[in-house]
């Protein structure tokens, strides 16, 4: 992401209350096991990197991150707990199948904690795990490790965004509260697959017809960024496409032969449920027309 904040993005155009329930919701879905994970333990000597981790957050709202690579042994003997401090990094690529770029990654600085075979054991029995990260510190070889800061920094194409820590927890409590209810849209990464599918229930000239009402200001919603493209076949004509639904909004891109628009589009009201979703969507649709 490249965005021109010379002119970009027009933040004004939305309330701040808005950006900051969608900065909030994309780094929860990043930390609750969205995207791809790797940590650097850059104090270690030689330096630690683990470049494909299962990551997610526990019921009580903890990171945790689990390994089975082998590059372990050289810094932890079998079972041994012990902290490091570590800079993880998660990349998420854009839910459309139509393209394949990065469309939002979270960083942080931070302690990274692992921990011993009986404290592993005991956070395995309690439940409280993710799935896939219990699966992967069960496997042959694996390890777990809690992970502690205060502060992530959001990188999308609004640009960066820092993100308390805190009001990540106080998300994933209220995600918790609606996946108990069945109503958490988000309650687990595949969640924006069912978005998606949701989403493309709508014929594309509707996504279109969306972005144009939005940049003639029919339909509120703020440009993020705006770059230069080459497309490489000059036949191919200009598409709007899905870089990111989630619980406040959608997040759409116009390509075209010259450029690259980028713009965020807020709902009504934040959705907790694939049926919240669809009148949301449904709302925006129609806005405006």
């Amino acid at each position: 992401m490249n965005p021109d904040l010379s002119l970009y993005p027009n933040r004004e155009a939305i309330a701040a209350q808005t950006w900051q329930a969608r900065s909030r919701s994309c780094v929860h879905r990043l930390l609750a096991g969205a995207g791809q994970a790797g940590l650097v333990a850059y104090r270690e000597d030689p330096m630690l990197t683990l470049a494909a981790l299962a990551h997610g957050l526990t019921s009580e709202g903890e990171i945790v991150v689990a390994t089975a690579e082998g590059e372990l042994s050289e810094h932890l003997a079998p079972g041994e707990a012990r902290g490091m401090d570590a800079r993880l990094s998660i990349e998420k690529e854009a839910p459309d199948p139509a393209i394949q770029i990065v469309a939002s990654a979270a960083h942080a600085l931070g302690r990274l904690e692992w921990l011993g075979a009986a404290e592993t054991a005991e956070l395995l029995v309690s439940g409280s795990l993710p799935e896939r990260v219990a699966e992967v510190a069960v496997a042959p070889g694996g390890r777990l490790a809690r992970y502690s800061t205060g502060r992530i920094l959001l990188h999308d194409a609004a640009g960066v965004t820092p993100v308390m820590f805190d009001d990540v927890r106080e998300q994933h409590g209220m995600a918790m509260w609606q996946a108990e209810s069945g109503a958490d849209l988000y309650e687990a990464p595949g969640g924006e697959l069912l978005a998606m599918d949701i989403l493309n229930g709508h014929p594309p000239c509707r996504l279109d017809s969306l972005f144009g009402r939005v940049l003639g200001g029919a339909v509120p919603g703020a440009l993020l960024s705006r770059q230069a493209v080459r497309m490489g076949c000059e036949h191919m004509t200009a598409a709007v496409l899905c870089l990111d639904v989630d619980r406040t909004g959608l997040t759409l891109m116009k390509v075209s032969h010259d450029d690259a628009t980028t713009a965020y589009v807020p709902f009504e009201r934040p959705v907790a449920s694939g049926a919240q979703l669809a009148l949301e969507l449904s709302a925006l649709f129609d806005a405006g027309g």
